[in-house]
């Protein structure tokens, strides 16, 4: 799903991490033991931030918290620990800077990482300095390494879901949910770093291939995941355009609504896994008339409902796309009727779709400007068009700039 990944970048958002590190490096490195300790230990959150793991919520986690948390049990210095990972960030920093001058920098990760880290040290050596953890044996080691990452998944997820939202106008409830989406990665990311560090003692770098093995399996499986969620995204791009290039809809219409539509499900904080079930929908909401072409059908006449029922039907016989065929299915149907305040069985997603097609039929068909357009939509809002969701979209337009905010 395009999320637009980029916008509302700002200098401020990897200025002020750098500066904080700068400052933390400066106050670790002299208290730690060993200064070649620490170098080893910054190289190997430097390399490892390198290794990209694609996510299911479609973003990418960088390795270098596997090797902050090997560290306490590697090291035992925890001056060499924060030392270590905030040289380690602080370099990383200066390559996200060379970075951005190939349009390739992502400004939400380092200020997330870097607050997650925190959170993961100040955690975990809590618990150490009070119940002595570390010293206590490998059960009580696991459970300060537990509390010290969940830690870290919880704030670097708030922190990456605050800058996200508002880089890309989304709410923070969406942007929220779409980063706890990420747990098996950050889950199998740990797990290796756990590994190696419990390893080290007995094992020394033979600890090494112990932790890489069961990550790489790991690894693997996000890879093939996402690039199967992508292909079957592009697939149903291509299929949304059959009705287009035939002539049977307008051109651009089913990306355009479809663009609309997310924009408005992030906009009301829904769930990604039900965001992404409205693009599908939103994309294909216009396949059933590729039945158009048929003369039979032509010289008996058909209805919108008619369009959306022949256009679930075909999307149905995937069965992966079974939810989706039943959301176009119900998608022409009025918000409500006379006497009822809302259609429970007009699932919201439905209701979305309506609005977005309507819109950019307004704008794109009936050449009406954005005001008019969402007149239209107001006009319509007694029974065919939820307010809410045009609520929604005209803060989303007031967002683009396409509409007055007043």
């Amino acid at each position: 799903m395009a999320d637009g990944k980029g916008v509302g970048r700002s200098p401020l958002r990897t200025l002020v991490p750098f500066l904080v590190l700068v400052v933390v490096a400066t106050l670790s490195v002299p208290l730690a033991r060993s200064l070649l300790v620490v170098a080893v230990g910054a190289a190997s959150v430097l390399i490892l931030e390198a290794v990209r793991v694609p996510a299911p919520s479609g973003d990418h986690h960088r390795l270098g918290i596997a090797a902050v948390v090997a560290m306490p049990l590697v090291l035992h210095d925890w001056w060499a620990v924060i030392a270590s990972a905030a040289l380690g960030l602080l370099a990383w920093t200066v390559i996200g800077v060379g970075m951005a001058r190939r349009g390739a920098r992502d400004d939400a990760h380092v200020p997330a990482q870097s607050f997650g880290i925190a959170a993961f040290i100040g955690v975990t050596w809590s618990l150490d300095s009070v119940a002595g953890s570390f010293e206590a044996g490998d059960l009580e080691a696991m459970a300060a390494l537990l509390a010290g990452a969940f830690a870290w998944f919880v704030l670097r997820a708030l922190v990456r879901g605050l800058l996200d939202g508002v880089g890309r106008d989304n709410s923070l409830r969406y942007e929220w949910l779409l980063a706890l989406e990420d747990w098996p990665v950050a889950l199998s990311m740990f797990t290796a770093g756990a590994l190696f560090g419990f390893g080290w003692p007995a094992m020394r770098w033979w600890a090494f291939p112990v932790a890489l093995l069961p990550y790489a399996f790991g690894h693997l499986a996000f890879v093939r995941y996402h690039g199967t969620r992508v292909t079957y995204g592009q697939t149903i791009r291509a299929l949304a355009q059959i009705p287009e290039v035939a002539g049977l809809a307008p051109s651009g219409h089913a990306t355009r609504t479809a663009g609309m539509a997310v924009a408005i499900g992030r906009d009301l904080g829904m769930h990604p896994d039900e965001v992404f079930d409205l693009e599908y929908a939103a994309l294909m909401h216009d396949i059933g008339r590729i039945t158009l072409n048929e003369p039979a059908i032509l010289k008996a006449g058909y209805t919108d409902d008619d369009v959306a029922r022949w256009g679930a039907q075909i999307i149905a016989e995937s069965p992966y796309l079974t939810d989706v065929a039943e959301l176009v299915r119900r998608q022409h149907r009025n918000y409500r009727s006379p006497g009822v305040v809302r259609d429970e069985d007009v699932p919201l997603i439905s209701r979305i779709i309506k609005v977005a097609s309507a819109y950019d039929e307004a704008r794109n068909e009936m050449q009406l400007d954005a005001v008019d357009a969402m007149e239209r939509l107001h006009r319509g809002s007694a029974y065919e068009f939820d307010p809410d969701i045009v609520a929604s979209l005209r803060r989303v337009l007031a967002r683009t700039g396409e509409l007055d905010p007043q």
